[in-house]
């Protein structure tokens, strides 16, 4: 995951190159739910599906107007792949964490003490299935979100908001479980998650 730790530094230090050390800083912890992700297999049509479940993360903001901000956004869920077949499908067929590494822009609808906003980001999905024999996965990545910051204070805040996130995943994505004995090849152009996030604000 050394890549990940490298390009965090780089987004960070493009976004302060941008506005200069005077800049104001927010970094907001946040706690949520992810749902969503359904994929078919290209060979036999099965369809799967990742298991909804917790998400945390952190966002890192960088002002660059009264109304803007440069934003570094992580997520992440240790979820599952399961079957998709029904309500009562079989259990889940390994362990999955899913992993979000985005950055892009922040747009405050109006200031105040309520700050309603929206959100665009670019970046990447780590697929990280916990299976004999399963490689990791890397795809592109879009999200769009909104919601609202309660700041009281010039320093601490309320983080609420929605996020979508779309990963393109093309007909040759596969992945292989148990030494190569099942095999996975994705049929979609990609998968949707959603994503409700809360998080404390902490600004500088």
């Amino acid at each position: 995951m050394s890549i990940w730790r490298t390009m965090l530094v780089a987004f960070i230090a493009v976004g302060l190159a941008q506005v200069g050390y005077a800049a104001n800083i927010e970094v907001t912890p946040f706690y949520g739910y992810r749902f969503g992700g359904d994929l078919e297999d290209a060979d036999t049509g099965e369809s799967f599906d990742i298991d909804e479940a917790p998400a945390w993360g952190g966002i890192f903001n960088v002002k660059l107007s009264e109304m803007t901000q440069f934003e570094f956004y992580y997520s992440h869920q240790e979820t599952e792949l399961k079957p998709g077949d029904g309500l009562f499908a079989a259990e889940r067929l390994f362990d999955l964490d899913v992993d979000y590494y985005h950055v892009g822009g922040t747009y405050i609808v109006s200031t105040g003490t309520w700050q309603p906003f929206v959100v665009g980001t670019v970046g990447a999905t780590h697929l990280s299935p916990d299976a004999s024999g399963a490689d990791s996965l890397t795809r592109l990545s879009l999200g769009i979100g909104g919601g609202i910051r309660f700041v009281p204070s010039e320093h601490f805040g309320l983080y609420l908001a929605g996020r979508g996130l779309f990963t393109f995943v093309d007909s040759d994505t596969v992945i292989r479980i148990e030494n190569g004995a099942t095999t996975i090849r994705f049929h979609s152009d990609g998968f949707a998650q959603a994503e409700l996030q809360a998080g404390l604000i902490f600004a500088f």
